[in-house]
C-alpha cells in the first residue's frame, strides 16, 4: 500500500479536576492523533503528554516523519523505524522524538493489519482476545474522593485498583491505605505507585507496612534508571517491585531486566517507540520470565499483550481518553475484549477532535 497523505491533530482537554501525584499535578491531557491514509485504508496512531508546548513539538515531529513516508510502501515498518532512529541521532533517541515516532509506527501497524484483513492481535499470533484490566487513579486527592473512586471501580466489576502514594509524611499514605482497605475489603487487590518519589532506605522502611495491608505490588518506588537501587529492593524484600513505564528504549528495559531490577515491568507503548519496540520489550520480558503490565494506552497495548508470552494486565484511567474514540475496545467489569475488526479496531471521534483542537 502506498501512503497518500496524513493528518495530525493536537487535542487539548482540561481534566475534570487537577490530579496530583508525588511529583506534579496534572491539569490537562494533551493528545496527538495521526490519520495515515493510503486511499483504501486509514491507519490511526496516538500519543499523549501533559504540556501543550510538548504536544505541539510532538505534532511537528510526527508531521516531519510522515512527510518522509508519503509515496512509500506502508508495509516496510521495521525499515522506517530504523530510518527514524537515524534521524533522532542529533537530538537523542528517547523522549519526544521517540514518542512522536510511536504515533507513526502505531498507524503503520494499523494499516498492515487492515490490509491483511485481520485484527492486529490475530496478525501477531494472539493467545487470547480478552485481557484483565485494573482501575487506575487514587491521586493525592481528599481521602473520601479516592475511596469513592475505588468503590465505583469495584461496583463496575473490577477486582484490582492502583492508587498514588507520595505525601511528605509517609504515615499519611499508610493511614489512607488503611482506610481504603477497610472500605473495599480483603477480596479487592490494591497496587500502589510512588512515581519515583522514594529512595532505597525509605522504601525499605515503608514496605513492611504495605505488606501488612496486603498490597499486590509497589510501582516505581525509585528513579526509573536507578537499576542497582531497584535491584537492591527486589533482593531485599518479598514485596513485588514494578518499574519501566518511564524507560524509552529496549536497551534500558534490558538493563533493568538484566540486573533483576523489577519483578514486573510496565512499559509504555508510546514512550518505547510504538508497536514495533513494544513487541521487542514484551519478548525480552518473556525471555526473563517477567510479567508485563502495560502502562495506559490499553486500546493499542492490548493487541501486543494478547500475543506476548508474559503479557496480561492492562491499566485503565477513564478520564484520559474519554470521548476520543468513535470506535474502540471498551473495558467492562475488569476485562477488555478486543474487537474482531481488521487493524486496531479504533476510529477517532472527529467531533471530539474539533471540540478540543488546540489553539495557541
Amino acid at each position: 500500500m502506498i501512503i497518500r497523505g496524513y493528518k495530525v491533530h493536537h487535542v487539548s482537554k482540561k481534566l475534570s479536576r487537577p490530579l496530583p501525584n508525588a511529583v506534579y499535578a496534572l491539569e490537562y491531557i494533551e493528545h496527538v492523533f495521526l490519520e495515515l491514509d493510503t486511499g483504501e485504508f486509514t491507519g490511526v496512531g496516538m500519543a499523549y503528554t501533559f504540556n501543550p508546548d510538548q504536544a505541539e513539538a510532538m505534532k511537528i515531529l510526527v508531521e516531519g516523519y510522515c512527510r518522509n513516508l508519503v509515496g512509500k510502501d506502508s508495509t516496510y515498518i521495521r525499515k522506517y523505524w530504523q530510518q527514524a532512529q537515524g534521524t533522532m541521532g542529533g537530538c537523542g533517541q528517547t523522549g519526544l522524538p521517540m514518542s512522536a515516532y510511536a504515533v507513526v509506527d502505531t498507524a503503520l501497524w494499523d494499516l498492515l493489519a487492515q490490509e491483511a484483513g485481520k485484527p492486529l492481535y490475530q496478525l501477531l499470533g494472539a493467545k487470547t482476545d480478552t485481557l484483565p484490566v485494573y482501575g487506575s487513579g487514587g491521586w493525592l486527592v481528599p481521602l473520601e474522593e479516592m475511596i469513592e473512586e475505588a468503590l465505583e471501580f469495584k461496583r463496575e466489576g473490577y477486582t484490582k485498583y492502583k492508587l498514588k502514594l507520595g505525601f511528605p509524611d509517609w504515615r499519611k499514605d499508610i493511614s489512607r491505605l488503611t482506610a481504603l482497605r477497610e472500605a473495599v475489603g480483603d477480596d479487592f487487590e490494591i497496587m500502589v505507585d510512588v512515581n519515583q518519589g522514594w529512595n532505597v532506605k525509605l522504601a525499605l522502611e515503608i514496605i513492611p507496612e504495605l505488606q501488612r495491608l496486603g498490597i499486590n505490588y509497589l510501582e516505581e518506588p525509585l528513579h526509573c534508571q536507578d537499576y542497582k537501587g531497584n535491584a537492591e529492593l527486589v533482593q531485599s524484600t518479598s514485596m513485588r517491585i514494578c518499574s519501566g513505564e518511564c524507560l524509552f528504549t529496549t536497551r534500558e528495559i534490558f538493563e533493568l531486566l538484566r540486573l533483576r531490577g523489577a519483578d514486573i515491568i510496565n512499559p509504555d507503548l508510546m514512550r518505547c517507540g510504538g508497536v514495533t519496540e513494544f513487541i521487542e520489550v514484551c519478548s525480552l520480558a518473556g525471555a526473563f520470565r517477567v510479567p508485563v503490565t502495560a502502562h495506559v494506552l490499553m486500546e493499542v497495548s492490548a493487541h501486543v499483550m494478547a500475543a506476548s508470552p508474559t503479557g496480561g494486565l492492562l491499566e485503565n484511567i477513564p478520564d484520559w481518553w474519554a470521548g476520543a474514540f468513535e470506535l474502540a475496545p471498551v473495558a467492562k467489569a475488569g476485562e477488555l475484549k478486543l474487537l474482531d475488526i481488521p487493524g486496531l479496531g479504533i476510529k477517532l471521534n472527529h467531533d471530539y477532535i474539533n471540540a478540543y483542537n488546540y489553539q495557541r
